[in-house]
């Protein structure tokens, strides 16, 4: 263990050695107080023992805390002012010890101990309050009486919400009200501040956590869906959450290019988003989108299979906080083939969003997807899928949402899908099938929207794909 990381160890202990000379000095200040009346004139040796151990526990304090600033995370002006006052209450401790003691070196007149004594219990709250900011954020103290005086946020109204700026009017607010107490100026947890473009995309300690068109490649989206009591899920228990709506905004916001200067006008709009953005016009509280999953309740996956998917490089988040429904996406895509996909079926009934896109999953591949039957939304694009896989997807009575953009399948293979009842949305941009054969396709499904690329897709909420024009 080198020098720098035995220091980052032992001031790890700080926070615990912290309590010791507030409890300890205040209870010596207490006692000697209580002391001054005669009948508790027998506490006065207890309280030359308990100031000798808050002298002790305050310089142990200085110095654990000293070395955890080294590695610091913190806003520099609260730090710098904690840690000297900090400095102050162990050396005022010291001179109160001192004067208090029975054979002082220095003769005072008795009522400077008072005088000290109260100094210290100032020094003593300053301080911790000061401390308390470092560790919860600025506010920390008078939160929850703000709390109290309103019931809910005080929501921004955006009079024209087309006109309004994506980030600066709907993004940054939200950031603000839920993420500004651990990563702002006060306090950067992660070494990750979110309180200002660059900050946000430079990222924290553990890397960028924004990557522009990928919110499932981003840690600032991916965080707000993980399960409550996930150790990553952000923000931390206990904190203000972001509702169902707020992680739809930001879900939207990464999709659409995470601009920081664009116009809402300018950014594509589904029809699930726009009635979330209308909403922010006025003070009433729109219903947040409906998740596109079954009605019917469904029991909780295997947690075994849902760790063995993610050891496999998956990443698997519930849809909605309010059900059991699961989305998996295959991020580290190459590494996952047949194999990997068959871990699939012991979550078949959970599973309603698969990612699969850019995986090696071949037609042998195909039969455990068709086993999928909840499946509501399927992301086959750039695989080696060919029709003789597409074809065994016929199962698939509730899918609605299918993108086989950059594969092998040809109209022909497309057709067999045309009983699907639920079908909506197809994407097929740069797969075999041209856009001359649209007009056949078309007449196999009337009904469904269909997508022959050329520009961004439109904004589905869990398909993060974007197709674009490749040059001529």
């Amino acid at each position: 263990m080198t020098l720098l990381n035995l220091s980052g160890f032992l001031g790890r202990f700080h926070p615990v050695l912290v309590h010791l000379p507030i409890g300890i000095l205040l209870l010596g200040i207490l006692l000697h107080w209580l002391s001054r009346k005669e009948k508790y004139a027998n506490l006065k040796p207890a309280v030359n023992i308990t100031l000798i151990l808050g002298v002790v526990s305050a310089i142990l304090s200085c110095i654990s805390g000293w070395m955890l600033a080294q590695g610091a995370e913190y806003n520099e002006e609260t730090l710098d002012q904690h840690r000297w006052m900090g400095i102050a209450v162990a050396v005022v401790s010291i001179v109160y010890y001192l004067i208090y003691a029975e054979k002082p070196a220095i003769k005072v007149s008795t009522a400077v101990p008072y005088i000290v004594s109260l100094v210290l219990f100032v020094l003593i709250t300053i301080t911790g309050h000061l401390g308390g900011t470092l560790t919860h954020g600025e506010g920390y103290l008078t939160q929850e009486i703000a709390a109290t005086a309103s019931t809910q946020e005080v929501k921004k109204i955006i009079p024209d919400v087309q006109q309004a700026q994506a980030y600066g009017d709907i993004i940054q607010p939200m950031l603000q009200n839920k993420c500004y107490s651990c990563h702002g100026s006060s306090k950067q947890k992660g070494k990750l501040r979110l309180d200002g473009k660059d900050f946000i995309e430079k990222g924290g300690k553990d890397g960028k956590i924004l990557i522009a068109g990928k919110s499932d490649e981003s840690e600032l989206y991916k965080r707000l869906i993980l399960e409550a009591l996930d150790k990553k899920h952000m923000p931390p228990k206990g904190k203000p959450q972001f509702t169902e709506a707020e992680i739809s905004l930001m879900h939207w916001w990464i999709n659409t290019g995470a601009s920081f200067d664009q116009q809402v006008k300018n950014l594509p709009q589904d029809v699930k988003i726009k009635p979330l953005l209308t909403a922010l016009q006025s003070n009433s509280t729109a219903a947040p989108a409906k998740p596109d999953i079954p009605d019917a309740p469904v029991a909780k996956a295997s947690d075994d299979i849902i760790n063995k998917l993610k050891e496999a490089g998956a990443t698997v988040v519930t849809v909605s906080k309010e059900s059991n429904y699961l989305s998996v996406n295959f991020l580290s895509s190459k590494k996952t083939g047949d194999a990997e996909i068959k871990l699939l079926e012991g979550i078949a009934p959970q599973l309603v969003w698969l990612k699969a896109g850019g995986t090696s999953i071949t037609d042998n591949g195909m039969a455990s997807i068709a086993k999928l039957t909840t499946l509501v939304k399927l992301n086959l694009d750039n695989t080696a899928i060919t029709d003789k896989g597409i074809s065994q997807l016929q199962s698939l009575s509730k899918l609605k949402y299918l993108n086989i953009v950059g594969t092998g399948i040809t109209t022909q293979g497309m057709i067999t899908l045309k009983g699907l009842p639920e079908l909506q949305h197809i994407y097929f941009y740069h797969s075999k099938i041209s856009k001359a054969d649209s007009a056949v396709l078309r007449k196999a499904f009337p009904k469904v929207v269909l997508d022959t690329g050329g520009y961004i897709l439109p904004l589905l909420e869990g398909d993060t794909s974007e197709v674009k024009q490749k040059p001529n």
